[in-house]
Parts: structure tokens; sequence; C-alpha cells
């Protein structure tokens, strides 16, 4: 029986979480004023209904891709790349993570 070598990507950095207000305008998803350094993944989990997120501002309740209330998604991206989450209505929950 031979046995091979496994790689497995384990993330050794810091991370920081957060919770954001989402409404009617496009926000990025980012604990604090900017992206963490060296960003290797980001988490969210809605916490209300009617949430939906796309790679750019430009992200509507329209063309964006929904986040169920209580869903739990993590996305393996880098600090190049950002994630915009819009509602449609106010005061709107999303806990948030990053990774590096």
């Amino acid at each position: 029986m031979s046995r091979g070598l496994h790689l497995i990507d384990v993330l050794n950095g810091e991370g920081v979480n957060g919770a954001l207000t989402v409404g009617l305008t496009a926000v990025e998803l980012k604990v604090g004023a900017s992206v963490l350094n060296n960003r290797q993944s980001v988490t969210m989990q809605a916490r209300d209904n009617n949430i939906y997120w796309g790679y750019s501002n430009a992200v509507t309740t329209s063309n964006g891709t929904q986040l169920f209330k209580n869903q739990f998604l993590l996305l393996p991206i880098g600090a190049e790349v950002s994630v915009w989450l819009i509602a449609d209505g106010a005061g709107k929950e999303v806990r948030i993570g990053e990774l590096a």
C-alpha cells in the first residue's frame, strides 16, 4: 500500500471578527477601516433575511447571491478581492470575519 504526501492548507495567522449593519447601499465586508493584511479568507453569517453578496459595490438584490438567515459562508479569498453586501431594507445584521 502506497502512502503519498498529503498537503493541507491551514490558516496559522491572525483573525478578526465583527458585525456589519447592511442596508440599501452596498458595504464592503471588512472588519474596521481596512482589509486585514495578508487576508486568506472571509466568513459571513446573516442574522437577518434578504441579504445578498457580490464582488463589487455594484451588487444589488437583483444580481447578488442571497445569504439566508443564519447561513454561514467561508470564502477563500485574499486581501486583493473585495466582497460587498447589500440588503432589501435598512438595519440588517451580518457577522463577519477575516483570517490571515
